[in-house]
């Protein structure tokens, strides 16, 4: 359960900062993760929830850049004093508020990681039509992208901020809804005790992990589910945080790092899973329970 100095996803998101068109974003840095090499192994080569995170770059030098490498022949920037493109390309006016830093930097290294579709964007092969900068330099490829990120306004931010966005459940129409909308988070984990290792594990638990655990602040509770359904890992663990202020605090904390490793003692590898919904919840829509007698009292 090693989660010393990761950051989810959710909560990243959560730290970028828009602005007005014009202005430098200039995107708050990730705390700095720190694991062990051999847990970053075990966890498949990333930490969890780990997205790349490029360096704040100079939005001046990238629209000159910008400019210079061709970019508006095809791309269009409503207030911009560019000439009209000839050639296919989205446009590009509110896009920083639509995507963040690491969707950029793929898209101008790799254009066919992301083939959108339009007319003449993508060629007889499926390929996207958009050429590739072998010349352009690392230094500037950030500054490209600070410049993109700028592009803060237009009819498309309006769009989006009159557009709530739906939760997270609600993409499966066929699963109900869980019944809490609190903005709790959850930080799931599924693994087998190691053997020989339970009646330890629970008297550990009872003794001092219960407590350790409700110690850490924004700490909501902790709860572990056996699920018999499937081969294996038969072991769910879910630590309710009460927001992403509480999860970014427990896992840069020194004490949650030592609780961790000492899970660990118990539990078998594992990954962990940064959840913004109740990952295991009941459906009381389609669930009954006969009422217990009441005791007869003589």
């Amino acid at each position: 359960m090693r989660v010393g100095r990761f950051r989810s996803a959710a909560a990243l998101a959560l730290l970028l900062a828009g602005s007005a068109h014009g202005q430098a974003v200039s995107d708050p840095m990730p705390p700095s993760v720190r694991i062990t090499m051999q847990t970053l192994h075990q966890l498949g080569g990333v930490p969890p929830g780990w997205v790349l995170s490029p360096p704040n770059g100079d939005r001046d030098r990238g629209r000159s850049l910008y400019e210079r490498l061709g970019c508006p022949v095809c791309h269009a920037v409503r207030g911009e004093a560019f000439a009209p493109p000839s050639g296919p390309g989205p446009e590009l006016t509110g896009m920083g508020a639509h995507h963040p830093a690491a969707y950029f930097v793929e898209s101008i290294l790799n254009p066919d990681a992301v083939v959108v579709d339009g007319p003449g964007y993508v060629d007889r092969n499926g390929h996207s039509t958009m050429p590739s900068y072998p010349e352009m330099t690392v230094a500037q490829l950030i500054d490209v992208v600070a410049y993109l990120r700028s592009l803060q306004s237009g009819e498309g931010t309006q769009l989006a901020a009159a557009t709530p966005a739906a939760p997270v459940a609600a993409a499966d129409p066929d699963v109900p809804l869980p019944p809490n909308p609190a903005k709790n988070r959850y930080l799931v984990q599924v693994y087998d005790i190691k053997p020989g290792k339970l009646q330890e594990f629970e008297q550990w638990f009872a003794s001092e992990g219960r407590a350790r655990f409700l110690a850490e602040p924004g700490v909501v509770a902790v709860d572990t589910y056996v699920d018999r359904t499937r081969a294996g890992p038969h072991v769910v663990t879910v630590i309710t945080f009460e927001d992403d202020a509480a999860f970014m605090r427990f896992t840069t904390s020194d004490s949650a790092d030592r609780l961790s490793l000492r899970f660990d003692d118990f539990s078998g590898p594992h990954g962990h899973d940064i959840q913004l919904d109740p990952p295991i919840y009941t459906s009381e829509a389609l669930s009954v329970h006969r009422p217990l007698p009441t005791p007869v009292t003589r």
